[in-house]
C-alpha cells in the first residue's frame, strides 16, 4: 500500500501514457486505412467503365479487394457497389484531387532508379531521376523536354556525364532508331540553370516518329565514376489530327451543365476526348466528362456533359472552370460494326492487322474556360438511368 502511495502517481501517469500512445498508434493506422478505403473508392467512382464487370468470378474487374466480404464477392456486394457507381453516367464522372491522373493528365511522373554498382550487383547509394517534362510530344513544332540528375546517399545532386544517348521508337517489343536528340547543362535550348547537374535533353519528332518512344542514355556518374544506363518513356504524335480553338459556350440542359467547344478537325475519324470541371472559387476538382463520336474535317462544335446530380452532390455554385480538353483519334483497324457481324465479323477481326499506334492526340487546350453562373439547386438530382443500367441490374440479381 505504502509503494502504491509513493509511486501511484507516476504508474498512473506512466499507464495513461501508455494509453495515448496505443490510441495514437491504432488511431493511426485507422486513419491510414480509411484514407486508402477512400483513395479506391474515388478512384473506383472515377472510372468511366462499370468497376464490377468481370466480379462475378473474381475477375479483375472489381474493385481489386477493396471491401469484398471474406468469402468472395457476393452478388449482394456487387449491385452494392455497382448501383454506387451507376448514380453518374459512364460519359461524366465525379473526381477529386486524389484521382491524380485525371487532375493532371499531361505530367507523366517517373519513380527514380536506385543505381546497381555494374561489378559488385549491390546498390551504390545513389539514385537517378530520367524525367519528361509531360506525358507526350504533340505535332512537328512542339519539343519533348527530359531532365536527368543523379544524387548521393545525402541526396545532393552529384555531377554527371552523358555518355551516350539514343531515342527509339517502340512496336511490337523491337526497338527502332529514331532521330537524336540533343542534351545540355548550360542553361540553352530548355534547360533551366547553367551548371546545376541537371542535364536536359532536347527532342523534336519527324512525321515517323509517332507512337510510343523510349530515350536511353549511358551515364558515368559521382566521384567514384560509376557507369549505368538510364531510360525514360514517352508518347510521340507529330501529325495533329484536330484541335480545340478556345471558343467555348455552356447552359443548363435536362438538368446538367452543357459545355460546349469548338474542335478544328483535319483528319475525320472516331474521337475520345475528355474535359475537367473544377470550382471557380477555390479550384476543387468536380467532375471530368467524355465525348466518344465521329467528327467530319472542318469545324466541329463537341458536347461535354457535366451530369447534374454530381455537381448536386457536390454542393458547389458556379462559376466553374472548364479546363484540360484533350484527347485523341481512334485509329484502331478494327470496325465496331464488325462485332455485330457474326462468324464474318469475327473473320475480320481475326485478320485486322495495322502498323500504325491505335492513336493520334488532338493539341489539348489547357487554359480554363469560366462559366455562367449558376446555383447549385438549378441542376437535377436525379440518378442516372439507361436501358444499360437496367440490364445490368437484372444481370446481377439473376445471380442471386
Amino acid at each position: 500500500m505504502d509503494l502504491f502511495r509513493r509511486y501511484g502517481v507516476y504508474l498512473t501517469v506512466v499507464i495513461l501514457a501508455l494509453v495515448g500512445l496505443i490510441f495514437y498508434f491504432v488511431k493511426d493506422g485507422f486513419g491510414s486505412d480509411q484514407e486508402a478505403k477512400e483513395k479506391a473508392r474515388q478512384e473506383r467512382m472515377a472510372r468511366n467503365s462499370d468497376p464490377t464487370q468481370g466480379n462475378e468470378s473474381g475477375g479483375e474487374g472489381g474493385d481489386g479487394g477493396e471491401g469484398i466480404p471474406d468469402d468472395g464477392a457476393t452478388p449482394e456486394y456487387i449491385l452494392e457497389k455497382y448501383l454506387e457507381w451507376a448514380e453518374y453516367p459512364p460519359f461524366s464522372r465525379p473526381m477529386s484531387i486524389l484521382n491524380h491522373d485525371l487532375a493532371f493528365p499531361f505530367i507523366i511522373e517517373t519513380s527514380p532508379d536506385y543505381t546497381i554498382d555494374a561489378k559488385t550487383n549491390e546498390p551504390t547509394g545513389y539514385v537517378c531521376l530520367f524525367q519528361p517534362k509531360t506525358w507526350a510530344v504533340i505535332g512537328n513544332k512542339d519539343m519533348m523536354y527530359v531532365t536527368l540528375e543523379c544524387r548521393d546517399k545525402a541526396r545532393n545532386r552529384v555531377k554527371v556525364s552523358i555518355d551516350s544517348h539514343q531515342v527509339f521508337k517502340e512496336w511490337e517489343g523491337q526497338r527502332y532508331g529514331v532521330v537524336s536528340a540533343s542534351v545540355n547543362d548550360s542553361g540553352t535550348d530548355g534547360d533551366q540553370t547553367r551548371g546545376d547537374n541537371i542535364h536536359t535533353f532536347s527532342w523534336k519528332p519527324q512525321k515517323a516518329d509517332w507512337g510510343q518512344m523510349s530515350l536511353v542514355a549511358e551515364i558515368t556518374y559521382g566521384p567514384e565514376n560509376l557507369k549505368t544506363t538510364l531510360t525514360s518513356s514517352f508518347f510521340s504524335s507529330p501529325s495533329i489530327p484536330a484541335e480545340f480553338n478556345g471558343v467555348f459556350s455552356d447552359s443548363l440542359q435536362d438538368g446538367s451543365l452543357i459545355v460546349r467547344a469548338v474542335v478544328n478537325v483535319y483528319k475525320k475519324g472516331k474521337y475520345h476526348l475528355e474535359a475537367n470541371l473544377k470550382d471557380e472559387k477555390n479550384g476543387e476538382y468536380i467532375a471530368y466528362a467524355v465525348y466518344d463520336g465521329d467528327l467530319v474535317s472542318g469545324s466541329n462544335e463537341v458536347e461535354f456533359t457535366f451530369f447534374g446530380k454530381i455537381l448536386r452532390d457536390k454542393d458547389l455554385d458556379g462559376p466553374y472552370l472548364a479546363t484540360s480538353f484533350r484527347g485523341h483519334r481512334v485509329n484502331l483497324p478494327i470496325d465496331p460494326d464488325w462485332f455485330n457481324q457474326g462468324a464474318e465479323g469475327l473473320r475480320k477481326i481475326q485478320a485486322a492487322k495495322t502498323t500504325e499506334p491505335d492513336r493520334e492526340l488532338v493539341l489539348p487546350y489547357k487554359d480554363e474556360y469560366k462559366t455562367k453562373y449558376y446555383k447549385v439547386e438549378s441542376f437535377s438530382n436525379a440518378a442516372w438511368d439507361s436501358a444499360d443500367k437496367q440490364n445490368r441490374i437484372r444481370q446481377i440479381k439473376a445471380l442471386q
